[in-house]
C-alpha cells in the first residue's frame, strides 16, 4: 500500500460493540498455519459482528415474526456500485431467488386456496427471475425433501409473474396485485365460515425486481425531481399493502441498478473527491465494507428509494466471498450485523 494513499486498504470487518461486552471466553489457542478457509470471513466473525446467522432466518422465511423475513414490511436488497458497465445481478438476485423458492417449497398451494402464493414483477426478459431459473432452482439437489418435476411446476403454477416494460406498467402492475391482495384478505376474513383450513396463516410474498432502474428511465426521460416524486408515490403504495396486509404479505424490493457513488476510474479523482466532501458530512447509511465517508445513497433517487425500505440488506462480495450486511432496520437492531451466505 502507498503510504500516500490511506484509503487503499480494505476495511476491517465490522464489529457491534454490545458483542464485546458479553464475550467472556478466553482468547483461542494458536491454531496453527492460516488455512484456505481464513481467508474469507466466517460464521464465528459474522457472529462476533452481531451474532447473526442468515441460515437460521432463510429457513424460517415468512414464518415468524422474530425473523429478518418477514411479513408487514418492506425489505430491500441491493449491491454496491463498482464500475460503470457493472450490469451482472447475480449477486443480488441469488438470495432473493433462494428465499422465493424456499417459500415455495414450505408452502405448497392448497386445494382450498386460488390465491397466488407469490407475485412476481420484473422487466421483461430478466433472466434472474425467469420460470426456468425458479424451476433450476426448486429442482436443486440441495433442498430437502427433494421435488419431482412435475411437483416443482404445480408449486410454480402459484406464482404469478407480471412482467414489466416502464415505470408506468410497474404502477399497473401494482394495482393489479392491489386488487388481489384485497381478495386475498376477504377470502381469509371469511375463513371460518368458509372453514378453508391453513388459509389465515398462509403467507404470500411480493417481489418487485428493478424497480430503481426504471425509475432512472424516468429522470433520463424528465428530470431527478419528477423520477423522485413517482418512485416515493410508489413506495408509500407498497408500505401502505404491507401494512394493511402485514398478517400474511412480505414486500421484497430487489434493485439492480447498485448503490453508492459510481467509480469512474483514475481520471476522476477530482470527482471522487468532491464526492466525498458532499458525503462525509451526510447522516444516511453507510457500509462497513466501504471506504470511510463513502455514503451509499449519494443521490436524491437512491435517498428516496431508501425511505421506503424497512429493512435494507447490502450484498457485497469480500475476499471473493458472498457477504450480506444490515444497513437499514427500521423495525429492529440489525444495523452493522453481517455473514457470508453462499
Amino acid at each position: 500500500m502507498s503510504p500516500g494513499n490511506v484509503y487503499s486498504a480494505e476495511p476491517a470487518f465490522p464489529v457491534l460493540a454490545y458483542s464485546l461486552l458479553s464475550q467472556t471466553a478466553p482468547e483461542p489457542a494458536d491454531q496453527g498455519p492460516q488455512s484456505e478457509s481464513e481467508s474469507a470471513p466466517s460464521q464465528d466473525e459474522a457472529a462476533a459482528s452481531g451474532a447473526w446467522n442468515l441460515k437460521h432466518d432463510i429457513d424460517r422465511v415468512l414464518s415468524s415474526r422474530h425473523t429478518i423475513f418477514r411479513c408487514g414490511k418492506v425489505i430491500g436488497f441491493s449491491r454496491p456500485r463498482e464500475k460503470g458497465d457493472d450490469d451482472d445481478t447475480q449477486c443480488v438476485t441469488r438470495l432473493p431467488l433462494h428465499l422465493l423458492t424456499t417459500h415455495l417449497h414450505r408452502n405448497p398451494s392448497k386445494p382450498a386456496i386460488s390465491s397466488p402464493n407469490a407475485f412476481l414483477i420484473h422487466p421483461a426478459n430478466f433472466e434472474p427471475f425467469a420460470p426456468k431459473t425458479l424451476l433450476a432452482s426448486l429442482l436443486s439437489p440441495a433442498r430437502s425433501p427433494l421435488l419431482s418435476r412435475d411437483e416443482a411446476i404445480r408449486r410454480l403454477d402459484s406464482v404469478q409473474l407480471l412482467p414489466v416494460f416502464d415505470f408506468r406498467s410497474v404502477v399497473q402492475a401494482i394495482n393489479e396485485v392491489s386488487d388481489a391482495l384485497h381478495t386475498i384478505q376477504k377470502e381469509r376474513d371469511q375463513s371460518d365460515q368458509m372453514t378453508l383450513a391453513g388459509v389465515a396463516d398462509h403467507p404470500v410474498l411480493l417481489i418487485i425486481a428493478g424497480l430503481d432502474a426504471l425509475a432512472e428511465g424516468v429522470v433520463r426521460a424528465s428530470n431527478p425531481g419528477r423520477g423522485a416524486a413517482v418512485l416515493a408515490a410508489t413506495l408509500r403504495t407498497l408500505t401502505q399493502l404491507s401494512r394493511m396486509h402485514a398478517s400474511f404479505l412480505s414486500v421484497m424490493l430487489v434493485n439492480t441498478t447498485g448503490l453508492g457513488a459510481l467509480s469512474l476510474g483514475p481520471g476522476s479523482a477530482d470527482h471522487d473527491q468532491r464526492e466525498t466532501r458532499q458525503t462525509r458530512d451526510d447522516s444516511s447509511v453507510h457500509s462497513a465494507f466501504r471506504q470511510s465517508g463513502s455514503s451509499l445513497f449519494p443521490s436524491l433517487m437512491l435517498k428516496t428509494l431508501d425511505q421506503g425500505i424497512d429493512t435494507h440488506l447490502l450484498l457485497s462480495t469480500v475476499r471473493n466471498t458472498p457477504v450480506v450486511e444490515i444497513v437499514k432496520d427500521r423495525e429492529g437492531d440489525g444495523v452493522g450485523k453481517w455473514c457470508p451466505w453462499d
